[in-house]
């Protein structure tokens, strides 16, 4: 992980977030498919936001779902 987060990483956090409280909860590759990201991208994005406390995984066998935390 860089040290410094960049404007782009920025970005794609506001874009990812917006996404989950617009849409609820949504596995990662359906958050990748959206925003054009890879499923690497979008994971490691949305585990940045998990950090900060914005997003919430939920478990459901082997695919991970993700909720915005209001």
């Amino acid at each position: 992980m860089p040290r410094r987060t960049t404007f782009r990483v920025q970005e794609r956090k506001k874009e990812v977030y917006g996404l989950l409280l617009e849409k609820g909860e949504l596995p990662t590759s359906e958050i990748a498919r959206i925003t054009g990201l890879t499923h690497s991208q979008a994971f490691y994005i949305l585990r940045l936001l998990s950090k900060e406390g914005r997003v919430e995984e939920l478990r459901r066998g082997k695919v991970a779902y993700w909720r915005a935390m209001k």
